[in-house]
């Protein structure tokens, strides 16, 4: 699909090198806006308001590469190469990072808003058993929407463009 325009001839050596560059640049780029995350959210008074920016850039990028690999088909290659060479799959991984990561962060809500909010001990023991349970069921869900649902869709739409792919290939070969 060159509309009309001619490919150039390119070396291999030289795009490699290229997209290492590129892969250099995004993770530089991703660092530079988690140290600014950290310096605005604890060093700026009033900083989440002035996030948005770094939170735009992290969440464009991650959903264009997760479209764009789907897209082209290399998505489920990429899942198949990491569950071969990992003792866990990315799929379970998933799983139990949002898992993790929504019962650490009611933990913390809980602890947090207990003992800021209780004022004696059966107060305190109440509130945080109120607000983890009110929490799990709200960050456990959510965060398994976030992690894992866009990784299933995404695996399970490339591995239909690959077999359409293949498919593609088996009738050329045959005529």
């Amino acid at each position: 699909m060159g509309f009309g325009f001619k490919g150039k001839q390119k070396d291999e050596r030289l795009t490699t090198l290229q997209n290492k560059i590129y892969r250099e640049m995004y993770i530089l780029i991703v660092v530079i806006c988690a140290l600014s995350v950290l310096y605005k959210q604890f060093l700026v008074e009033d900083g989440t308001q002035h996030l948005w920016t770094e939170i735009i850039l992290f969440s464009a990028s991650s959903g264009y590469y997760l479209i764009r690999s789907t897209m082209l088909g290399i998505f489920s290659d990429e899942v198949e190469l990491h569950d071969r060479s990992s003792k866990m799959s990315f799929s379970k991984r998933n799983f139990l990072i949002s898992l993790f990561l929504g019962v650490g962060f009611s933990l913390f809500l809980a602890i947090r808003n207990s003992l800021k909010y209780g004022d004696g001990t059966q107060e305190t023991v109440y509130f945080f058993l109120t607000i983890l349970f009110f929490c799990l069921l709200i960050y456990i869900p959510v965060l398994f929407c976030i992690m894992v649902l866009p990784y299933a869709v995404a695996k399970y739409k490339s591995d239909k463009i690959n077999e359409q792919e293949l498919e593609e290939m088996d009738d050329e070969d045959v005529r």
